[in-house]
């Protein structure tokens, strides 16, 4: 194995030290290296060094999966330093430090003795060597809460949903149709509301959520979004839209509902139908865009997606419609962000939908007001 990969926790540095030797490749380096995330999540606060002195090239393949699964995982992982023990006139360091070094506390060494120092001196530089409380510095005790700030996050994200759900859930009653919006969007819902109101509806509720997924504009998410984004499902919408991009990766929250489609198809007026078309997927698809999604934010196991999640089931179902007209998407009060990539409208009936007359009655009347 020392020409492949080791590990170990160093207790008197606080630090997991990982070495990838020469011949490490494939399962024989990811393996190990995943293992030494696994230590240093346990170990929470400390640092991490990963030693390349004697690996001297890496596949293509496997700096693929280090840039988009491993890194990720490290950066959660976590808390501590990130130290890159790599000989001072390596020239891989230019591209490394090109690729990662944006990581917040990420340093080069040529050494371990190197790396150590490098540890001592930030440590220094930032005054963590003081008074002990409850067995931690204040380097500790931040580092601590830097990697399990999830669980502390769960109270600004209580607040949010419990504002939600008094908007949606607690005021069901009042609100007799509700269109949910979510995506790389926003939403003016003036033009909606009165189409609503027109169509009998007296208290509209028009909740929007903006959520960023897997795409090639280099758009990131912002924090809590996702968990924004889910608790509106809480309200539970009667119509739920999405854009081109975003849309997949909700496979279960559009309703497979063909007859009702086939209705609102049959009841749209002749310009409207011009421009709306079905969008089918099945169960395979929607696993792919699992998959994409976990590798593109770092979660999951990409290695248990490959082997053990494969879904079979590829029959596509009709899961909500299509407004191809960009220009109509906009008439309606949406304004879809992306640039370059897709950025027509799915419109569905939500899957736990309780009122299927309603919905069909709702999404009939916003797409006819398209035109």
């Amino acid at each position: 194995m020392a020409d492949c990969v080791s590990f170990e926790y160093r207790d008197d540095i606080d630090v997991v030290l990982v070495k990838a030797g020469a011949a490490a490749a494939g399962s024989d380096l990811r393996n190990p290296f995943k293992d030494a995330c696994n230590l240093l999540r346990e170990k929470s606060g400390a640092s991490f060094f990963i030693d390349l002195t004697e690996l001297k090239s890496i596949s293509e393949e496997d700096s693929d999966w280090i840039k988009q699964h491993y890194i990720p995982l490290v950066k959660r992982s976590c808390a501590g330093r990130i130290i890159l023990i790599v000989p001072e006139d390596d020239p891989r360091r230019e591209k490394i430090d090109e690729e990662y070094g944006s990581l917040i506390g990420f340093f080069f060494a040529s050494d371990y003795e190197g790396a150590v120092k490098v540890l001592n001196d930030v440590d220094l530089k930032e005054n963590d060597k003081g008074i002990k409380i409850a067995g931690k510095t204040r380097k500790q005790w931040r580092d601590n809460f830097s990697y399990v700030w999830f669980k502390y996050s769960i109270f600004p994200i209580a607040i949010a949903i419990i504002v939600i759900l008094g908007l949606g859930i607690f005021n069901k009653s009042k609100n007799d149709v509700i269109i949910y919006s979510f995506g790389y969007l926003q939403l003016d819902e003036t033009y909606l509301e009165k189409v609503m109101k027109d169509e009998g509806f007296k208290v509209p509720y028009f909740p929007s959520a903006v959520v960023v997924m897997p795409n090639q504009e280099g758009k990131k998410p912002t924090e809590y979004q996702y968990e924004s984004a889910s608790a509106f499902f809480m309200t539970m919408p009667d119509i739920v839209v999405s854009d081109g991009v975003t849309y997949g990766y909700y496979y279960s929250s559009f309703g497979v509902y063909p007859e009702s489609y086939d209705r609102i198809l049959k009841n749209l007026s002749e310009e409207a139908r011009k421009h709306v078309e079905p969008v089918y997927m099945s169960a395979r698809e929607a696993a792919e865009y699992t998959k994409k999604y976990n590798a593109w934010s770092g979660k999951g196991d990409p290695d248990v997606e490959n082997n053990e999640q494969e879904v079979d089931d590829n029959t596509k179902a009709i899961i909500g419609l299509r407004l191809n007209d960009t220009d109509a998407c906009k008439r309606l009060g949406y304004d879809v962000g992306w640039q370059k990539s897709d950025n027509r409208l799915i419109f569905s009936m939500y899957s736990k939908c309780s009122d299927r007359d309603k919905a069909e009655k709702a999404l009939t009347a916003l797409l006819n007001s398209a035109y």
